[in-house]
């Protein structure tokens, strides 16, 4: 078991500058598509690193290695899946935290103070809602009609997921 969690561990390694490499030099449209392509070609490493080496990935104590293989591969892909979720949490949470912007906007201007107005300036609701709206027709969530916004079947059942978890956990209507 341990060494799919190994092999998991240094397929995780190699995502995150596989990733900053990525986007640096190609700068993707679809950034969560890219980075769940990535993802999806590590996996099929950790798979294929599994095949290739040894039990104890001439690193584990050989008490240490041994659980069946398919628990292995999958307890490894699992963590592997984890980590890629954990990470995509975080990179999303810098890139459109609200709170996050602000600081950053408030850190760039000379005096390092600005009024809500100014806040509200600096980000515009109305380009937060086109970034939204842009995303969520690269998901598929949305398609584009003339100048409205038509939900997909994929918007429609995301929809009710979010409703049903809103109404669950007593969240009201807010975003």
């Amino acid at each position: 078991m341990l060494k799919g969690l190994l092999l998991a561990a240094g397929a995780f390694c190699a995502f995150v500058p596989l990733h900053v490499t990525v986007f640096h030099l190609v700068a993707p449209q679809r950034r969560f598509g890219a980075m769940v392509r990535l993802h999806a070609a590590l996996a099929l490493a950790l798979t294929a690193a599994y095949v290739a080496t040894p039990p104890d990935v001439w690193v584990l104590p050989a008490g240490w290695a041994g659980a069946g293989w398919l628990i292995d591969v999958a307890n490894g892909l699992l963590v592997h899946s984890l980590l890629f979720v954990g990470y995509s949490m975080f990179y999303f949470l810098v890139d459109r935290g609200f709170s996050a912007r602000i600081l950053i906007e408030i850190e760039r201007v000379p005096d390092r103070a600005l009024s809500p107005e100014g806040v509200a300036r600096m980000y515009s609701l109305d380009q937060v809602v086109e970034r939204r709206l842009d995303e969520m027709l690269d998901l598929g969530s949305l398609i584009k009609e003339g100048d409205r916004y038509r939900i997909t079947p994929r918007g429609r059942r995301e929809a009710r997921l979010f409703a049903s978890m809103k109404s669950f956990f007593r969240m009201g209507p807010g975003g």
